[in-house]
């Protein structure tokens, strides 16, 4: 019954771009030899994420997967050689160059996917990256990688079209690693072998969405040792505009404009010469590196502030009820509360200890055998010592709370009713 549910909610549309492509590229006879190959480790690719839409892999049985389709593409050719010296001449990977292009196109093969937590967005993406990339090709006469391009837009144009009515022709996993592979596949074959700036930067330019997704999981990984998944997600662009305070609607746009941008960045490194290429880049880089800090530093202190007016109403009402009552502690009537403190404990003494060193000396657990009105006093002792260490450091509380809010509004309501009932 499980698998039954799960297959029909499979989204169509990774299957449609699947087909256009294959179906146009078979139609076109485009170099037979050369296609063979090309279409064999794509579709590969694609049954992976067919398979992870169906069963839900593992990370590790997906990772190995799609490196065996993508060491049978590079086999038979597609490879990065080398990368050009932003100041004369070129840098070459020789021996490296296996394992340079198998990361390339594992990363395009993944980092599309991460787009897709947002409707809509990967495909969007995808749209913007193919156009420039079919744009470049034609200026520069790359036939193969026109073909590639144009089938791979016509496909994404229609599903863009019909996903607007139906959820079900999203692209799916199955659709974006496909996806994500051509985009990888095109903006090498149709850049690398034809101009002399390239190899990794105008195909990092035309794909600068997920690269920079990339780029962020990567420092957290190796620099923060964060191997949160779910923290990893809340880092991406898509999310940091989100948290700033826009809508999704707001943030597909925003991040469309950059896309464009960096395609109309790509196209003209086409026309310039090497070293002024080399400086646009960097101007670029930190100009959006710039702009993403700043949006995330905004977002992450106004998230904190609501956090903190959260936890702010948890400590009034407790307070307003420990007030209330306290001229019943001796009847041991506070015990109405009992089920919320328990709840707080729960919440609050596990949970904020790990993010906020400094109050780890308060060594609060569960004591269930404890009086109530104690139990009340250290969680309040634990939220003034929070607030302390908020307001020296920002740490983001949005983090540390973000499976915990809905739990915290409702023991608060319920706090509020009983006080409300003893008045």
């Amino acid at each position: 019954m499980q698998n039954s549910a799960k297959r029909n909610k499979i989204p169509l549309g990774g299957a449609l771009v699947f087909l256009i492509f294959t179906a146009g590229f078979l139609v076109l006879g485009v170099e037979k030899v050369a296609s063979f190959h090309l279409l064999s480790a794509l579709t590969l690719i694609y049954l992976v994420g067919l398979l992870d839409d169906y069963k839900d892999l593992s990370f590790k049985t997906k990772l190995l997967l799609q490196v065996l389709a993508v060491a049978y593409l590079v086999y038979f050719g597609i490879r990065v050689n080398y990368i050009t010296n932003p100041f004369e001449g070129f840098i070459y990977f020789e021996e490296l160059s296996f394992p340079v292009t198998l990361v390339w196109f594992v990363l395009m093969i993944n980092l599309l996917n991460l787009l897709d937590a947002l409707k809509g967005l990967a495909s969007g993406i995808a749209i913007i990256s193919s156009l420039f990339i079919l744009i470049i090709a034609w200026d520069l006469g790359r036939y193969l990688t026109v073909v590639s391009a144009a089938l791979l837009l016509l496909g994404l144009i229609i599903i863009k079209y019909l996903a607007r009515n139906h959820q079900n022709w999203e692209l799916g996993n199955s659709g974006s690693m496909f996806v994500g592979a051509v985009l990888g596949l095109i903006s090498i074959i149709g850049a690398v072998k034809s101009i002399t700036f390239i190899s990794l930067v105008l195909p990092a330019m035309l794909l600068g969405i997920p690269i920079i997704n990339g780029l962020i999981v990567f420092y957290q990984l190796i620099f923060k040792k964060d191997f949160d998944l779910t923290q990893l997600r809340s880092r991406l662009l898509h999310h940091i505009l989100l948290d700033s305070g826009l809508n999704e609607e707001q943030s597909r746009q925003i991040l469309y404009l950059i896309s464009f941008s960096f395609g109309l960045t790509a196209f003209l490194l086409t026309k310039i010469a090497t070293t002024q290429s080399f400086m646009i880049i960097i101007l670029v880089f930190f100009a959006l590196l710039f702009y993403f800090r700043e949006l995330k530093n905004s977002a992450q202190r106004k998230n904190n502030l609501v956090n903190v007016k959260l936890l702010k109403d948890v400590q009034l009402s407790l307070y307003q009820i420990r007030d209330k009552l306290q001229y019943k502690l001796a009847n041991g009537e506070l015990t109405v509360v009992k089920e919320e403190i328990a709840d707080l404990e729960e919440i609050l003494s596990r949970r904020l200890p790990l993010y906020f060193t400094e109050i780890e000396e308060i060594e609060y657990q569960l004591k269930a055998d404890e009086q109530i009105e104690d139990r009340l006093n250290d969680i309040l002792k634990l939220l003034e010592k929070v607030f302390d260490v908020y307001n020296s450091e920002l740490d983001n509380l949005d983090y540390v709370l973000r499976d915990y809010k809905d739990e915290l509004k409702e023991t608060v309501e319920k706090l509020d009713e009983i006080y409300y009932k003893l008045k």
